[in-house]
Parts: C-alpha cells; sequence; structure tokens
C-alpha cells in the first residue's frame, strides 16, 4: 500500500483516540479480571479483527518469514508484551487519569534512542520539552509534600518500567515493518504476543478467570481497539517519522483523562492535573518537532 504523509498524520490520529478508548475498556476489566485473563483476552480479540481486516482490505498476504526477521519480530513484541503488561499492573492498582498521564512519557525514551542510536539531534526545545513532561511525571507519581519523606503513588514502579520498555519497542517495530511489511508486522508483531502471555500465566502460577458476560464483552471491546490502534500505528510510521508519530499517538492521554472524568468519575487533585497539562503540553511541543 503508497502511503502518504498527510494520511500517515490521520491514521496517527486515528490511533491515538482508539488507544485512549482501550484503557476505559481496559480499566473497567481489570476491576473484576487479573491481568493476565484481561490481557490474553485484549490479545486475542485484536489478533482476530487485524486477521479480518488483513483479509479484507490485503487479501491475506501473510507469508512465513526468515529466521532472523522471526527473532526480531520475537524481540519486539517479547519487548513490547513486557511493558504493556506491566501498564496493566499499574492501571490495577491505580487510577485512569493518572496512569494513563504517566504513561505516554514513554516518547522521552523513544526520542532519546533516535538520538545515541539512530544520530538525530535535540535542539534546546526539545531538551525543554522531555524537562517539563518529566516534570509532569514527578508531580503526579509522587508526594512532594514531604521531600525527606518522598513517596509514590501505588503502581508508579510497574508504570517507570513500563514507559521504558514501550519507548524501547517503538524504534523496534519500525525496524520490524521496514523488514517484513506492513501486513507481516501487523499480523506476527501482535499474534506472537500471544505466547509470551501464556508462559508469564504460566511462571505466575496464574490462572485464567471466567469473565461474566459483560466484563467479557468489554474485554472484547478493549482489544479491537487495541487492534485497530496497532493496525493504524504501523500505516503511520510507514510514512511518516517516528518522532512525528510518537508524540501524537502519546496524546491519548486526552482521550483516556476525558474518558476517565465522565464513565468513571475519577476525581483528580490540582497538583495532578496540572502534572498531566505539563505532559500534554511537552507531548504537543514534541509533536510539532522532530529531532534534525
Amino acid at each position: 500500500m503508497i502511503m502518504i504523509p498527510s494520511l500517515g498524520i490521520f491514521f496517527a490520529i486515528l490511533a491515538m483516540v482508539l488507544w485512549g478508548l482501550e484503557e476505559l475498556f481496559l480499566k473497567e476489566s481489570l476491576e473484576r479480571l487479573r491481568s493476565t485473563t484481561t490481557y490474553f483476552i485484549n490479545t486475542v480479540s485484536g489478533v482476530l479483527l487485524q486477521t479480518a481486516v488483513i483479509f479484507l482490505f490485503w487479501g491475506g498476504g501473510i507469508t512465513l518469514l526468515a529466521p532472523n526477521d522471526f527473532l526480531l519480530a520475537v524481540l519486539s513484541a517479547g519487548v513490547a508484551f513486557l511493558g504493556f503488561y506491566l501498564f496493566y499492573l499499574a492501571l490495577e492498582r491505580q487510577k485512569l487519569s493518572l496512569i494513563s498521564s504517566l504513561d505516554e512519557s514513554w516518547i522521552i525514551v523513544t526520542i532519546l534512542i533516535a538520538v545515541f542510536f539512530f544520530g538525530e539531534t535535540l535542539s534546546p526545545l526539545h531538551i525543554f520539552s522531555i524537562v517539563i513532561v518529566l516534570s509532569g511525571a514527578l508531580l503526579i507519581s509522587a508526594d512532594i509534600s514531604n521531600l525527606r519523606n518522598l513517596s509514590f503513588i501505588s503502581g508508579s514502579g510497574y508504570e517507570f518500567l513500563s514507559i521504558i520498555l514501550i519507548g524501547i519497542s517503538i524504534p523496534l517495530e519500525k525496524i520490524v515493518l521496514d523488514r517484513i511489511g506492513e501486513v507481516n508486522a501487523i499480523f506476527y508483531l501482535s499474534a506472537l504476543v500471544i505466547p509470551f502471555i501464556l508462559i508469564t500465566k504460566f511462571l505466575r502460577g496464574h490462572t485464567f478467570v471466567k469473565a461474566p458476560g459483560k466484563i467479557f464483552r468489554i474485554a472484547v471491546y478493549s482489544g479491537f481497539a487495541d487492534g485497530l490502534a496497532f493496525l493504524f500505528y504501523l500505516l503511520a510510521i510507514q510514512s511518516v517519522a517516528i518522532s512525528i508519530v510518537s508524540p501524537i499517538v502519546a496524546s491519548s492521554v486526552v482521550v483516556s483523562v476525558i474518558l476517565a472524568r465522565i464513565y468513571l468519575k475519577e476525581r483528580t487533585a490540582s497538583k495532578e492535573i496540572f502534572g498531566a497539562c505539563l505532559i500534554l503540553a511537552g507531548v504537543i511541543i514534541l509533536s510539532i518537532l522532530s529531532p534534525t
């Protein structure tokens, strides 16, 4: 499929909205289900929808990968899996509006990778934006009223590890996409997550929890939203630089926070709202800049 930059931006915006919606569904399903069960339902639902879309719009086209390409896809899927699994654990323990705001800090990791490994450079405004995002993350995650006994919100440890891993996964996914093409990338990067979920289930001694009908449907909806978001995201980075797509996608925090206030009735402290605004401001500045 031939892509043009403006269409890539449109796909990035669609991914942003869908990932914000997915986080609402995830929070609701995680209230009743374990992370492993929710992640499994989410991923299988997303893969099934993506496969249907591939056959509907591309007429199939999924092929066997060369060993090196397959191992690279496994590595990329594994890093993304661990990052999102830690995000699930954080979301179990904290309000959606806070975790979704913190989560968008992964963009800093992605941009730093672009600088150190892909030879891109940062302007002073880039650096200022990164400081803004980090300051917002600190305001949200930490109780700074007593600096001698600094404490962090529940789930923030999981979330900070998640941020690093998700930030690393973005450049890896771009490399995989360039090597194996959009159809194979859409399928393999999602489907390969399923074995990682099953391995985690075994290692942690978890059992899949039977989901009540309503909760099961919500988990499936989260998978549909995630599956479509990931598809649009891959299409976006095919024609637009990661340093542009990533901040747009990271703005899903706006959707998540609005939905959390409307549907989950979440209340947030003034410093947390200010921290979320700082993160959003930094993301917006980064979205109109790209490393040179």
